[in-house]
């Protein structure tokens, strides 16, 4: 089979995915809460792999805009009620979760096995993918900034819609390495009441976020109650 050959220039590709990956991923929500959270409590190398999470879940969904899968852009269009309700129902249980959370001792023979070691790095990273993908929000918003910067057509050669991708995933990656950074700086400030009204206070908004989604579901006549609050 032969791969299309680029059409793009590659740099300026590249760097417009990782502009567009980093410009997407700013906006707080769960995931960012998550970041700090674990960046805090847990330290540097826990926060980093949220924010790896969270940037593959960016990279899949920049994938099925460069690449133009239209058929699966139209499976969450056709079933974002019920992606939201999933991801609205998971962020509840993990809010809850996170609200209820107890910082482990130092020393506590579990943290030290090498299989909870593994375990618990793959579930820092895999927690912020699927809470990134389970917002339908996000491959509308891909399919959007490419179509708003002549990229629509980035699909037509696999060499250049791979670079693009490969520039949203670092771009993503970039902020979630400023996030955790800055939290990690402030590591120091929180003592052990602080870090229980930390997981308190995460807690709140990963759960506030997934009631919103739950309630987004519901048949009420939210663009009207939007202009009404003037949002």
């Amino acid at each position: 089979m032969q791969v299309p050959a680029s059409v793009f220039n590659p740099l300026m590709l590249l760097i417009e995915g990782a502009v567009i990956g980093f410009i997407i991923a700013v906006p707080v929500g769960p995931a960012a809460a998550l970041c700090i959270r674990r960046s805090i409590t847990v330290g540097a190398v826990a926060g980093y792999l949220t924010g790896v999470g969270a940037a593959a879940g960016d990279a899949v969904f920049g994938a099925v805009a460069a690449f133009g899968l239209s058929f699966v852009i139209e499976f969450v269009a056709r079933n974002e009620a019920w992606l939201r309700g999933i991801g609205g129902i998971v962020l509840v249980v993990m809010g809850a979760s996170t609200m209820r959370h107890r910082t482990r001792a130092v020393g506590d023979p579990v943290a030290d096995d090498a299989e909870h070691w593994i375990s618990t790095h793959f579930h820092y990273a895999t927690s912020s993918f699927f809470i990134t993908v389970f917002n339908p929000l996000t491959v509308m918003a891909f399919a959007a900034a490419f179509a708003g910067r002549n990229l629509a057509g980035v699909g037509s050669s696999f060499t250049d819609a791979s670079v693009l991708v490969g520039g949203v995933f670092c771009g993503a990656l970039a902020w979630w390495g400023v996030l955790c950074t800055i939290a990690v700086a402030m590591r120091g400030r929180f003592t052990g009441t602080g870090l229980r009204w930390l997981n308190r206070i995460t807690g709140a908004i990963i759960l506030a976020f997934g009631v919103v989604a739950l309630l987004s579901l519901l048949p009420l006549p939210w663009q009207r109650i939007g202009l009404a609050l003037n949002l």
